[in-house]
């Protein structure tokens, strides 16, 4: 429900007792009959309860307070009134944002924005924040009335996310955020930099001076990468990443990575009184996906051990390490077999209509013995050429069904081309399905990325889960084959549009035209949607906005060793 500012100025003073009144205020009121007065006390009613609101005079002394405003500052209407909004001004804002918003008030225009408050308890609270001119018939401001709304829960949400994916120590993207944009397609590039001699360092002047040495590192690499479209992560230890989006020659990616180096070498750093010089080894690949950040490992270790300050991958001279570094991830898988180290992790997907979670994707990982969790971004491919990847999806199926035996919520399992041809995987499944106390609540999300050549094979198994009373999602889809007409064929019940396109959708018009071609085709169908990759409120937002019932992303939770049980208070 809504009102216009000056209905609310004219309710919210009692103006409304007299017409008279309204003259002697200069301010005139449009509504006058009781019927009108009525409705807008009813409006009133509904602002004040959904809506924190102010009024002060053209000074900025605050003349009005609702209860909402009250409420969230902690401060009486006796303490408010008569004083500046500076009462509940937080230090940490900038003071050029209230110079533009004064400018902008002053100039009879509507400012937005968002701002920090401090309450009386001394506790912060931020506010969505419309501040409107009230003018009198000639023109003439002689109020502004302030509309905010209380995101502190979105911004904390917000906040988390992005701790969740930046380094605490250096501010830096993480290596979650690294593994995210480097799984995009979006990079072409990418530089492993691992400081030389660190641990020598950490012994020598202590773990506080290291982690300052590293915060100073990474100071010295954002001043010194100006190039566009180059962004730096914080891996673990002692290990950061450049990752670039341009089309680069592999030549010229490899200066850019050397000139940071040859810079290193003349650069001092001044930490706790010592004098301290630096340098680094450095491992790049150019290429696309996974297998570019692992060739850069492999570049990277192979430097290390000339004792070379960098390398550049090449396909054929590298071969031998490419061979090696599969060898050891064989190892490493047989290893997380053998020990039960194969851990499902649990995505929420989240219902945009009843604002719940109402179903989980499982999600594979596994540990090595260093005790590191790895995602299948760094095992998958391995697993498919030794014919591992079966057992590896058994042991998934099986934590999955174990999780979820005794609650009554739908969860996914993920199911590639491969294991619906493999007939030794079909008869786990429906083994599995046939012991399981409620089949109603598995859904099994068949990877359409990967193109699927035998569609009898596939309706045929997608026809036996069916009786069993399991669900069909089709997964990724939009990045592959996306044929329509096979996709009747399969009479899925879930379309997940692909994140590489709806990450997209806020800027490139191709992207929302294929998601809403996606939308309508899956409504008419009759098939539920879900939008993969929402990472911010903007995605989510645009998401809601094109009628999609279910969102999962960082933005709404992501992947855990457990589940997250609570609504998502968005």
């Amino acid at each position: 429900m809504s009102v216009s500012p000056l209905e609310y100025e004219c309710l919210s003073e009692g103006i409304l007792q007299k017409k008279e009144d309204f003259l002697h205020e200069s301010l005139e009121c449009e509504y006058t009959s009781s019927q009108e007065i009525e409705l807008l006390k009813e409006y009133k009613k509904a602002v004040d309860y959904s809506t924190i609101v102010s009024i002060s005079d053209e000074k900025g002394i605050i003349t009005y307070v609702n209860k909402a405003f009250i409420n969230v500052s902690g401060y009486n209407a006796d303490e408010l009134i008569g004083r500046p909004h500076n009462i509940i001004r937080h230090p940490e804002n900038p003071p050029e944002m209230f110079q533009h918003m004064w400018k902008t008030i002053r100039e009879k225009r509507v400012w937005q924005g968002r701002i920090k408050n401090l309450a009386k308890d001394g506790t912060s609270y931020y506010v969505d924040t419309t501040i409107t001119p009230i003018l009198n018939p000639d023109g003439n401001i002689v109020k502004f009335l302030a509309l905010r709304h209380d995101i502190t829960k979105l911004i904390e949400q917000e906040e988390r996310i992005a701790q969740q994916l930046s380094d605490r120590l250096t501010g830096l993207p993480n290596r979650v955020k690294l593994m995210e944009d480097v799984e995009s397609g979006e990079f072409v590039a990418i530089g492993l930099l691992n400081l030389d001699a660190f641990q020598e360092l950490n012994n020598l002047y202590g773990h506080k001076i290291g982690d300052e040495i590293l915060q100073n590192f990474a100071v010295y690499l954002r001043e010194n990468l100006n190039e566009e479209k180059c962004y730096l992560y914080k891996l673990p230890s002692d290990e950061f990443a450049i990752l670039s989006k341009l089309a680069l020659e592999k030549e010229v990616f490899k200066h850019i990575v050397i000139r940071l180096i040859h810079t290193l070498d003349s650069h001092r750093f001044f930490i706790g009184g010592h004098e301290i010089y630096l340098s680094v080894t450095a491992g790049m690949s150019c290429g696309n996906g996974a297998e570019m950040l692992i060739n850069a490992n492999i570049a990277l270790k192979n430097a290390k051990r000339n004792k070379l300050p960098y390398e550049l991958y090449d396909a054929h001279k590298h071969e031998k390490e490419h061979y090696a570094n599969n060898q050891e991830m064989i190892k490493t898988l047989k290893y997380a077999l053998s020990n039960d180290l194969v851990f499902a992790y649990y995505q929420p997907i989240y219902n945009n209509i009843t604002h719940k979670i109402d179903k989980y994707e499982t999600l594979m990982r596994i540990v090595n013995e260093e005790g590191s969790v790895l995602s299948p971004f760094f095992f998958l491919d391995v697993a498919h050429k030794v014919k591992i990847y079966p057992e590896l999806t058994k042991a998934i199926l099986r934590k999955a069904f174990t999780m979820f035996q005794d609650k009554e919520i739908r969860f996914t399992v993920n199911l590639s081309i491969e294991d619906i041809r493999n007939s030794n995987t079909q008869a786990y499944i429906f083994d599995m399905l046939s012991t399981f106390a409620k089949p109603g609540n598995v859904v099994f999300e068949i990877i359409e990325s990967e193109g699927i050549d035998n569609y009898k094979i596939v309706k045929e198994f997608v026809a036996k889960a069916k009786k069993y009373g399991a669900q069909i999602a089709i997964d990724d889809f939009g990045s592959g084959y996306s044929n329509f007409m096979h996709l009747l064929e399969l009479e899925a019940n879930t379309i997940k549009i692909d994140g590489s396109i709806i990450k997209n959708i806020l800027e490139d018009r191709n992207s929302q035209i294929l998601t809403k071609t996606i939308v309508s085709m899956a409504k008419e169908l009759n098939m539920k949607i879900v939008a993969e990759f929402v990472s911010s409120k903007e995605l989510q937002e645009a998401v809601i906005a094109m009628g999609i019932e279910h969102s999962q992303g960082y933005y709404l939770g992501e992947p855990k060793p457990y589940l997250i049980d609570e609504p998502i208070d968005l």
